[in-house]
Formats: structure tokens, sequence, C-alpha cells
């Protein structure tokens, strides 16, 4: 009879690419700025 090995739970690694909620917060702050400066100016912020 052959033996199975127990195969423990697979290391879950932490992934730096998900946003958080200060992350998201964040952005919509910027985006908000960008639109307020499009409204005020009647152009869109570019930065290069």
């Amino acid at each position: 009879m052959a033996t199975t090995k127990k195969i423990d739970k697979p290391y879950k690694k932490p992934i730096s690419s998900e946003l958080t909620y200060l992350d998201v917060r964040q952005a919509a702050r910027d985006g908000q700025k960008a639109f307020h400066a499009f409204i005020t100016t009647g152009k869109l912020p570019v930065t290069k």
C-alpha cells in the first residue's frame, strides 16, 4: 500500500499589488482635485 504525505496549506504570499482602503481614498481625493481643476480652468491637469 502506498503511503501518502499530508499536504499542508500552501503558503499564501502577501500580495502587494492589492489596493488598501487608504490607497483608494487617496486616489479619490486626487481625482476630485483633478476634476475641480478641470471645471475651473477648462483644461485637464496633465503631469509629465
